[in-house]
């Protein structure tokens, strides 16, 4: 059985933006969020691998066939990593906000 992180809260019921907490990655090769709520908002997934300096992270969306990678996120649906093996951790950022509640969760796995 593979290894798995706890299920972290990154953000909850957010209403402004903001960059919210993170997941550690060390030793985890993949991570998924679930983003829920009823919000019109931007969430930009950021990863670092030095823990000061994050950038742009282009994550796919698990409803959609293509599974093509996006940098930002703006509806509620199932998100996947991949190939984050050498990152030291991922957060949600919410870039953008008008209104509503976002809340993301995230669990890494090998």
């Amino acid at each position: 059985m593979a290894r798995q992180s706890g299920v972290t809260a990154m953000q909850t019921a957010a209403t402004a933006t903001g960059a919210g907490a993170s997941i550690l990655m060390a030793g985890f090769n993949y991570a998924v969020f679930q983003v829920s709520g009823t919000f019109v908002a931007t969430i930009t997934f950021q990863a670092t691998v030095d823990g000061t300096n994050w950038v742009t992270y282009a994550l796919s969306d698990l409803a959609t066939a293509a599974r093509t990678h996006a940098t930002t996120q703006t509806t509620a649906s199932m998100y996947l990593a991949d190939d984050a093996y050498a990152l030291t951790a991922i957060r949600a950022n919410i870039t953008a906000y008008t209104s509503g509640t976002v809340t993301v969760v995230g669990s890494a796995t090998e």
